[in-house]
């Protein structure tokens, strides 16, 4: 039978998994590691406003593929920053790193120590970037001396370091119930209960802030946004008003107004807000992202890329705006000039790894694996354990044939790391692309018992089983599958082909019918739909139309020109069945099926010295097809 081949693996993965790339850059997709410092292609905090075209959660920010949205972005809370949460009295290093806790130093200690030890030794492990070792001193301290305000803001600036809010709201609730003149401690607190939306509880706290000390304007700021939170916007542009004169503050309070009308959401009057704190000061940057990502939230890109080129005009070596018109490119899957963009930022900030690694995913998508490739070394140089590196390099290795590189680059991923799975997808591809059918589909099984949910595994073993002709297993995992994802159409194709070679056609057919049903733009399905129909002689006319829409579909296609020149036969059209099996034989020379099918059409016709001679051309192509040899035969006695 003559349907549409199954691709060769390299071919068909590359666009059945490959495509990931293009797909997660165009998303603005980068890398799993911890944030930097600077703004360089992480992109900022983007003012409460979400600028990714089609919904409120989504990201303007780079997404980290397998972790969850480390970097800020449009849809981080405006309010739950660093100036939110106070003035810290301990600077805490995200890098710094932490000493296990295998050994508890507090263990043999008498609970009636004094508690100056405690305070020592709380002081000590912070200046050895010892957190939790600290945090649980801190606590001794707090715990034995309630009066000991210091001890237990420290305990909780640690505890909202490790995100324990619960905690950290929990201690500096006493030393506001302690002294309530505390300027620090309720500005923390206030910070605190809006990271937990606990929004009329943190109005209170900064109200009471303000009455105490007007000229506190950063919780001036803070409470204005917080009334757009719980829709009370006169009364933000109230307690914003003695800013609004006040030539060093002007611009800060536009914004927050301009953050209030989006909490409300009111993004007309937002827009204004932010487009009035940029012309107060129009050197800021603030102001420009925040128009930016208003425009780009208001379907107004245009708008929104002139503003970032003009500052960019008086600004070139900004990074975030470089960024964010990077990404801004990118979702509207320019990725040429988004790949000018972060190559600026790359040249301004040559140890910006996000620059970089962005960079290298920009050209795997233009399909500039050399240069990819320098910048994703770089990138591993740096952080040589980092699985998303390693991966993306690994696909960059692979698609310029470098297989063994990229087998050791995929090898570095490691089980749990982000990219494990895919890696290992790509592996068990590498090893059939070697010869290694069966080990291909033991490493695919072998991630799929372990993660039986992750129904694109489902898929890459059909296609696989499909190869190595194991029918009965291809039809058992495309039905496990899709009672995961009934949706999942590529296993409703693979099943079809499998019952198929099965000879269950009447099954067959209705999963083909379903597919074609749901996809009827896809080529091949429509081709192997219709031959299959031809090859039986049934809906013959119907057949026609599904295999002429097909050619339509994908001009220049061998196998489907031979599938149209097999339905004229059937329908008896010789001279136009003649002319497509010419076509096909001229595409797929090499391909025995498509000759047999010329010479059976040239029999036909009358032509049998021909149809002989292109007979034994297809046979010396599949030398084991013994009805070809039987038909040979049978022709050359009567001739």
């Amino acid at each position: 039978m003559m349907v549409s081949r199954p691709l060769p693996v390299r071919q068909f993965t590359k666009r059945f998994f490959g495509i990931v790339i293009v797909f997660l850059v165009f998303l603005g997709a980068c890398v799993g590691t911890t944030p930097a410092a600077d703004p360089v292609a992480a992109g900022e905090p983007e003012l409460g406003v979400s600028t990714e075209e089609g919904g409120e959660d989504s990201q303007d920010g780079l997404v980290y593929e397998g972790q969850d949205e480390l970097l800020p972005g449009d849809s981080t809370d405006e309010l739950s920053t660093e100036e939110t949460l106070g003035d810290p009295e301990i600077e805490i290093s995200e890098d710094a790193e932490q000493t296990s806790d295998d050994v508890d130093p507090f263990a043999n200690l008498d609970k009636n120590t004094d508690t100056t030890y405690f305070y020592v030794l709380g002081q000590l492990y912070l200046r050895e970037n010892k957190w939790k070792l600290a945090e649980k001193a801190f606590m001794y301290v707090a715990e034995a001396d309630p009066e000991s305000i210091e001890a237990s803001l420290i305990v909780a600036h640690l505890a909202t370091q490790r995100g324990d809010l619960d905690r950290a709201v929990r201690y500096t609730t006493e030393v506001v119930k302690r002294a309530p003149d505390h300027r620090k401690a309720r500005f923390l607190l206030a910070g605190l209960l809006t990271a937990r939306k606990e929004y009329d509880k943190a109005v209170e706290h900064y109200e009471i802030l303000l009455k105490g000390e007007p000229e506190h304007h950063s919780a001036r700021l803070l409470l204005a946004q917080l009334y757009g939170k719980i829709r009370k916007i006169d009364k933000a542009e109230e307690i914003l008003s003695p800013l609004f004169q006040n030539k060093e503050w002007e611009w800060k309070a536009q914004l927050a107004l301009g953050r209030a009308y989006v909490n409300v959401p009111d993004m007309e009057k937002a827009l204004l807000a932010f487009q009035a704190a940029r012309a107060a000061d129009p050197d800021e940057i603030e102001p420009v992202l925040a128009v930016g990502a208003a425009l780009q939230e208001m379907k107004r890109g245009e708008e929104a890329e002139r503003l970032y080129r003009e500052f960019l005009g008086a600004h070139p070596d900004n990074k975030a705006i470089h960024g964010r018109l990077g990404r801004l490119l990118l979702k509207r899957n320019d990725r040429v000039g988004a790949l000018e963009e972060f190559r600026a930022i790359s040249k301004l900030a040559p140890d910006s790894l996000q620059a970089r690694l962005t960079t290298g995913l920009l050209l795997v998508s233009e399909k500039k694996y050399e240069e990819a490739i320098a910048e994703l070394r770089l990138v591993e140089a740096l952080q040589p354990d980092n699985s998303t590196v390693m991966y993306y390099l690994g696909q960059a290795l692979e698609a310029i044939n470098r297989d063994d590189e990229a087998s050791l680059s995929y090898e570095k991923v490691k089980k749990g790391d982000p990219f494990f799975a895919e890696a290992q997808l790509r592996l068990a591809f590498l090893d059939v692309s070697k010869g290694n059918l069966d080990g291909g589909i033991k490493r695919i099984q072998q991630l799929l018992d372990e993660d039986k949910k992750n129904v694109d595994l489902y898929g890459a073993l059909s296609i696989l089983q499909l190869q190595a002709n194991q029918y009965e297993a291809v039809v058992k995992t495309c039905t496990e599958g899709m009672a995961l994802d009934p949706g999942y159409d590529r296993l409703l194709f693979n099943r079809a082909m499998a019952l198929d070679k099965l000879k269950r056609w009447s099954e067959a057919e209705r999963d083909l019918k379903l597919y074609v049903e749901r996809n009827p733009e896809d080529a091949h399905g429509l081709n192997y739909l219709g031959y299959s129909w031809a090859d039986r002689g049934e809906n013959l006319q119907e057949a026609y139309k599904l295999v002429q829409k097909a050619a339509l579909l994908a001009p220049g296609d061998g196998f489907i020109s031979d599938s149209l020149g097999w339905v004229l036969y059937r329908l008896n059209r010789l001279e136009e069945s003649l002319v497509k099996m010419r076509e096909a034989v001229h595409m797929e020379a090499d391909d025995p099926t498509i000759r047999e099918h010329l010479g059976d059409v040239l029999f036909a016709m009358g032509k049998k010295e021909e149809a002989l001679e292109v007979w034994k051309k297809a046979l010396a192509l599949d030398g084991n097809n013994d009805e070809l040899k039987n038909k040979i035969k049978r022709n050359e006695v009567k001739k």
